[in-house]
C-alpha cells in the first residue's frame, strides 16, 4: 500500500525472498496492451462493477431477433453485429471517472449493501431534470433521500453515495429514448420511434448501434433503427492510417478552403464508404475535374434563361428538346433508386455522365445554333429555352443532397414560378418511367461518337481543326440511312459538320473533305443555302432572322 503500481514487482519479489516462499524470479518480455494515446502500458484494476445481464429475460436472442428485421447497408453488417450480439459478454456499465453521469445508488453503512428502491430512483431523476447531471455529485445525501429514511432491506440509516459513472455508451445507446420517445426538446415532436436511420463508422457495431439495440430492446422491445448504415474510415493516399504523429493527416477545412466545400463533398460522394477510403491531394484534384464539368453544365443551361419567364413557360415542341427532357427525367428516377440504395457514388456518376456525354457533348452542343441564331421569339428558340429550364430544375434538385452549396447558388438564379426559400425545401418527384426516344437520338449519338472518332484522325492530318468546315460522305447500312435521313435538314447541325451525304452500302465508310459551301457570317454555319446578300454570306435561316 501506498507503492507506485509500476515498482510492486520488485517489492512483491522481496517480500516472497524474506518469507522463504520465492521459487525463482526472472524477466520474461510477452505481449501487453499499450495505450494508443501515450503509449504507456494499461494499468489493469479489480474493482466492483455493475453489469446489465444481456441473458436475462432472453434479451440477447430478443436482440438476435430484432437484428433481423433492420436493414444493414452494406449487407455485412447485419453478419458483423450478429456476430458480436451472439459472442458478447455481459455488459459492464460502470466507469472510474470523475466525470460522467452518476450511477444512482446509495449504499448502506456498514453494510455495504445497494439501495434499490424506485421511489429513490425518481427522487434523482427529479434532481437531475431540474439541476442537471452534476446535482447528483454535488447534493448531499439528505438533500436527496427522506427525513428518517431507513435501507429497504437493513434498516440502516447510514449512507454513502456510488462514486463510479456510467459508460459513455449507455448514455449514447438511450438517446433513441430520449429523441424519439420522451422528447425532451419541443423541436423533436413530429419525430417518431423507431429511427429511419442509424449512420456511423464500421466500428460501431461494437459500440452505439450495439448500445442502442441493447437499450431499445430492453426498454421497447424492438430495434430502434429501421436501417443502419456503417462507412469504413479515411486514409492517406498511400492507404495508410491517418495520424498527428506521422504528419499526413488531411484537414476538411484546409482542403475546403483550397480546393471549395463542393468538391471536398464530391471526393466523399464519389468513394466506396463502406470500406476503408484514400484521402488527398491528387484525389481532390480529379474530383475537382469531374465537379467542373457538372457545373459547367449547369452555367451554360443557365445562361440560355436570361430572358425567359417562367410564369408563361411556352410547350416544349421541337422533338430534340423533349428527347432532353425525357432523359432526364429517366436520369431522376434512377438516382432517386441510388439515393434509396444509399449509393451516392452511383448517383453522382450517372449525374456527372449524363452532364458529359448526353448534355454537353450532344444536347447542349447541337442547341447552341438555335440559342443563338433563331429569332429571340422564335418557337424553336422558346422550345430550347423551356427544355433548358425544365432540366436545370432537374438537375439542381438531383445534386442538392450530394453539392448543396453549388445547387443553391444555382437555384438562386434559376427563374421560377414558385420559388421556396432554399432548394433543400424542394422536392424530388419523380414522374412515372418516360420513354426517351433511345431509337432515334440515343442511336443518333452512338453514330455520331463514331463518326467523330474516324473524323478526329483525319483532322489531325488535314489541318482542319473545326468540324464545322467539313464535308462528310457516309456509307451505312439501310437501317442507319433511314435513321439519319429522318433528322432531314437538322443532320449536319446535330453532328457539328459542314454537311452530309448519306449512301446505303454492306460496309460503313466514312470521306471527309473541306466543305465547299461558303460559311455564314451570322451563325458560322457552311451550308449549301449560304448565299451573300450586300457582301455578306447567310444562311436562309439568318436571312430570314435579320429580313433580309
Amino acid at each position: 500500500e501506498g507503492k507506485k503500481i509500476t515498482d510492486a514487482d520488485s517489492f512483491i519479489v522481496e517480500r516472497l525472498q524474506e518469507t522463504g516462499n520465492l521459487l525463482k524470479a526472472y524477466d520474461y518480455k510477452h505481449s501487453y496492451p499499450y495505450s494508443e494515446r501515450d503509449k504507456k502500458p494499461v494499468i489493469y484494476r479489480t474493482t466492483e462493477q455493475w453489469f446489465i445481464n444481456v441473458d436475462h429475460d432472453d434479451l440477447r436472442g430478443r436482440a438476435l431477433v430484432e437484428i433481423g428485421q433492420v436493414r444493414w447497408v452494406p449487407s455485412s453488417g447485419k453478419a458483423r453485429i450478429t456476430a458480436m450480439v451472439e459472442k458478447r459478454p455481459d455488459w459492464c456499465i460502470s466507469r472510474q471517472r470523475t466525470w460522467g453521469v452518476g450511477i444512482p445508488i446509495f449504499f448502506g453503512v456498514p453494510s455495504g449493501e445497494p439501495v434499490y428502491d424506485q421511489e429513490v430512483f425518481e427522487r434523482v431523476a427529479q434532481l437531475v431534470e431540474e439541476k442537471g447531471s452534476g446535482a447528483w455529485f454535488e447534493a448531499s445525501i439528505e438533500d436527496i433521500l427522506p427525513q428518517g429514511y431507513k435501507h429497504p432491506k437493513t434498516g440502516e440509516t447510514e449512507f454513502r453515495k456510488e462514486t463510479d459513472v456510467l459508460d459513455v455508451w449507455l448514455d449514447s445507446g438511450v438517446t433513441h429514448f430520449a429523441v424519439l420517445q420522451q422528447k425532451y426538446d419541443p423541436n423533436w415532436s413530429e419525430l417518431s420511434w423507431p429511427a429511419d436511420l442509424y449512420l456511423e463508422g464500421s466500428d460501431q457495431h461494437r459500440g452505439w448501434f450495439n448500445s442502442s439495440l441493447t437499450t431499445g430492446v430492453a426498454l421497447a422491445d424492438a430495434a430502434p433503427y429501421k436501417s443502419v448504415l456503417t462507412h469504413g474510415f479515411v486514409l492517406d493516399e498511400k492507404g495508410e492510417k491517418m495520424s498527428k504523429s506521422k504528419g499526413n493527416v488531411v484537414d476538411p477545412i484546409a482542403a475546403s478552403d483550397k480546393y471549395g466545400a463542393d468538391i471536398l463533398r464530391y471526393w466523399a460522394a464519389s468513394v466506396d464508404y463502406t470500406g476503408d477510403v484514400p484521402c488527398g491531394e491528387t484525389l481532390f484534384k480529379q474530383a475537382g475535374e469531374h465537379y467542373r464539368r457538372i457545373r459547367n453544365t449547369l452555367r451554360y443551361l443557365l445562361s440560355n434563361l436570361y430572358d425567359y419567364d417562367a410564369g408563361s413557360a411556352p410547350e416544349i415542341i421541337e422533338s430534340i428538346d423533349r428527347w432532353a427532357v425525357d432523359r432526364t427525367e429517366a436520369l431522376e428516377i434512377k438516382c432517386c433508386e441510388e439515393y434509396d440504395a444509399y449509393d451516392f457514388n452511383g448517383a453522382l456518376t450517372l449525374i456527372h455522365n449524363s452532364c458529359a456525354r448526353e448534355l454537353s457533348q450532344f444536347y447542349l452542343d447541337a442547341l447552341k445554333d438555335r440559342m443563338y441564331c433563331e429569332a429571340k421569339d422564335s418557337q424553336e428558340r422558346r422550345s430550347g429555352q423551356a427544355a433548358c429550364h425544365a432540366i436545370l430544375l432537374k438537375l439542381t434538385r438531383l445534386i442538392a443532397p450530394l453539392l448543396p452549396h453549388t445547387a443553391e447558388e444555382v437555384y438562386a438564379k434559376t427563374p421560377h414560378s414558385d420559388r421556396k426559400l432554399s432548394v433543400m425545401m424542394e422536392v424530388i418527384e419523380p414522374s412515372e418511367s418516360p420513354v426517351p426516344d433511345e431509337a432515334g437520338f440515343g442511336a443518333l449519338i452512338d453514330f455520331r461518337e463514331r463518326l467523330f472518332a474516324e473524323l478526329e484522325s483525319w483532322k489531325s492530318k488535314s489541318g482542319i481543326k473545326d468540324s464545322q468546315d467539313v464535308f462528310v460522305k457516309a456509307t451505312v447500312t439501310a437501317e442507319t440511312a433511314e435513321l439519319l435521313m429522318s433528322f432531314g435538314d437538322e443532320l449536319p447541325n446535330l453532328l457539328r459538320v459542314s454537311w452530309i451525304e448519306i449512301a446505303e452500302g454492306d460496309e460503313i465508310r466514312y470521306e471527309f473533305s473541306e466543305s465547299p459551301y461558303l460559311r455564314c457570317e451570322r451563325s458560322r454555319l457552311r451550308r449549301p443555302d449560304v448565299e451573300e446578300v450586300n457582301g455578306v454570306p447567310l444562311t436562309a435561316r439568318d436571312r430570314r432572322v435579320l429580313g433580309w
